[in-house]
């Protein structure tokens, strides 16, 4: 086990300054945030980009496994945390399709694995959402497998403000739905991110 950090923490600094950073502080892994360039921030950690996809060159993936070997420090994931399942049909095509292209980003980096939230639509049941999570999500798993990328998801219920109360924007919280997941998308490359702060 290697001890990290989510460079989302650190949104002010450039991906070269968190991971000289983490060096000199004794981490030896660190998962590098991917939101969209220029996306702003939607709410607290979110919209940081320190890897642009959009524009990620093989000149500049080699200048990125460069610092990581320069620094000592392992990538554990690529981080791009939204609501994957939410409402709005354009918007939900918007995040799954930048999804799509951080899996590439850790493909061409050679990281195999990619954090991620399943999102919820929080207007809907939990078994509506599990319906709406078998229709999206084995493409997308297929996609990052197909890629030799692992997809860990996190358990964080998303329930921070009023507005996502009751049932949040995050649909895997609970062992009983990750059970449900699995049993819909049995794939290696399908799991769990565990964020142990949220289990209480």
């Amino acid at each position: 086990m290697k001890l990290g950090f989510f460079t989302a923490a650190l949104p002010h600094l450039s991906l070269e300054a968190c991971a000289e950073w983490g060096a000199a502080n004794g981490f030896e892994a660190i998962e590098i945030a991917c939101w969209p360039a220029g996306s702003g921030k939607e709410r607290r950690y979110a919209g940081v980009c320190h890897i642009d996809v959009d524009t990620l060159t093989d000149a500049r993936a080699t200048e990125i496994r460069d610092l990581m070997a320069r620094t000592g420090l392992t990538i554990s994931s690529l981080g791009y945390y939204p609501n994957n399942l939410h409402p709005d049909p354009e918007h939900r095509a918007q995040v799954n399709a930048h999804l799509k292209k951080v899996i590439d980003a850790a493909s061409k980096l050679g990281v195999d694995i990619v954090g991620t939230f399943i999102g919820r639509d929080p207007t809907k049941n939990v078994p509506d959402n599990l319906e709406q999570f078998a229709t999206v999500w084995p493409p997308l798993v297929r996609y990052a497998a197909e890629r030799h990328v692992k997809i860990a998801i996190e358990n964080c219920p998303m329930i921070f403000s009023y507005d996502e109360w009751p049932g949040g924007t995050n649909l895997a919280h609970s062992p009983a739905i990750w059970r449900e997941m699995f049993r819909i998308i049995p794939d290696e490359h399908f799991g769990l991110n565990l964020d142990p702060s949220h289990l209480v």
